[in-house]
């Protein structure tokens, strides 16, 4: 039987819940629901992206981070035709996976966010939290 919940204490406590069939002692931070290493954040950068013509926007934080960041984020994809009409959850990534329509990808160094709908402009609206917590 899979073991979903991990309590530990001391110098190094934490909770981690995991994903159904994932070891919680093995999982890793996408094979999660829960991690308390992550209930302590820090704001570290906020801003726009905009991206046509299935094209790539990267925008480089100028150092490399410790841990990726957490990003939260929308996607207005008609900030041409009509600017804020509706928006789209992205398909949010650690790196790779970036073949889809609408993904936002965040690296310890940098953000990409690529739009692929023809000649349309898309912009990805973000904040990027750091991890404090140990």
């Amino acid at each position: 039987m899979t073991q979903r919940v991990l309590m530990q204490g001391g110098a190094d406590a934490k909770l981690v819940v995991s994903k159904p069939g994932i070891e919680a002692s093995l999982a890793n931070l996408d094979q999660t629901v829960f991690d308390s290493r992550w209930s302590g954040h820090q704001f570290y950068l906020s801003g726009t992206l905009d991206s046509g013509n299935d094209s790539v926007a990267q925008l480089n934080f100028g150092e490399t981070l410790p841990e990726v960041p957490f990003m939260l984020g929308y996607c207005d994809p008609s900030i041409i035709l009509n600017p804020g009409a509706q928006y789209l959850q992205c398909e949010a990534y650690r790196g790779g996976g970036t073949d889809f329509w609408i993904y936002a990808a965040v690296t310890s160094s940098a953000i990409q966010f690529r739009f692929k709908f023809g000649n349309q402009v898309g912009r990805l609206y973000f904040s990027l939290f750091r991890r404090i917590a140990g």
